[in-house]
């Protein structure tokens, strides 16, 4: 992997084929709207209006057929999977294909892969955490992650406290992840040849034995899993617009 700067370009994928059960709604939450628009459109507006990004991929089920609000030639679509997993996988595939057939170098080829649901970012501290990251070049690749604020307890199956966990060295992971493609794609085909359950890419890169670096990240970078979240992010959105 080339670690000069300049010379990388970056990709990102966003992972949206899932149905948001946890909503409880009858539309799969990256459609559900805020401040006029779905959230998938906010999160791939935002993405494909910052500077570092040469173009992305959203991942969406074989079964949906709702119309993308963003059209860009720097979108593709693709079909995800049944896991959040399975669906990066499938991005990261077509951008290696993609890419290798246009001639580009896949060893200076970056990806961020971001929730869907995760549309409180703004651009600048989008743009803050690629430029940085990709200055950087951490072999392992990287997060954004919050510090815990609050004391973190360890408990068993019965619900009792076992232990309390010092918090100082815990981070809550957040979206957008990072890593080369090529080194992603490597701990995908590892994880899936010996059956690994996984449930971000830090955890991918952390099972082929990488350390990714962790740049802090916002509160409001928070994803919308419930109905209150729905709520506290489309109140953030409206003191926005103030």
């Amino acid at each position: 992997m080339s670690t000069q700067k300049g010379e990388q370009e970056l990709y990102f994928i966003i992972p949206a084929a899932g149905v948001g059960s946890r909503m409880g709604s009858e539309v799969p939450k990256q459609y559900l709207k805020i401040a006029g628009e779905s959230i998938l459109t906010h999160t791939l507006k935002l993405f494909l209006g910052v500077a570092e990004m040469n173009g992305g991929v959203v991942a969406l089920s074989a079964e949906d057929e709702t119309p993308l609000a963003v059209e860009s030639e720097s979108l593709w679509r693709v079909e995800g999977g049944a896991t959040r997993t399975d669906s990066v996988a499938a991005g990261l595939y077509f951008l290696k294909e993609k890419l290798s057939r246009a001639g580009k170098d896949l060893n200076k080829i970056w990806v961020a892969v971001h929730d869907a649901a995760r549309p409180g970012l703004r651009p600048e501290e989008l743009s803050l955490f690629l430029r940085s990251v990709l200055e950087d070049a951490p072999q392992g690749g990287a997060i954004m992650a919050l510090p815990a604020q609050d004391t973190v307890k360890r408990v068993d199956r019965a619900g009792l406290i076992i232990e309390t966990i010092d918090r100082d060295r815990i981070w809550l992971a957040q979206t957008p992840q990072m890593a080369p493609l090529l080194t992603l794609i490597e701990a995908t085909e590892r994880a899936e040849r010996e059956g690994a359950k996984v449930t971000d890419e830090a955890s991918l890169l952390e099972y082929n034995g990488l350390s990714p670096k962790v740049y802090r990240g916002y509160p409001h970078n928070f994803k919308v899993t419930y109905p209150e979240d729905l709520q506290l992010m489309s109140l953030y959105f409206s003191e926005r617009r103030e």
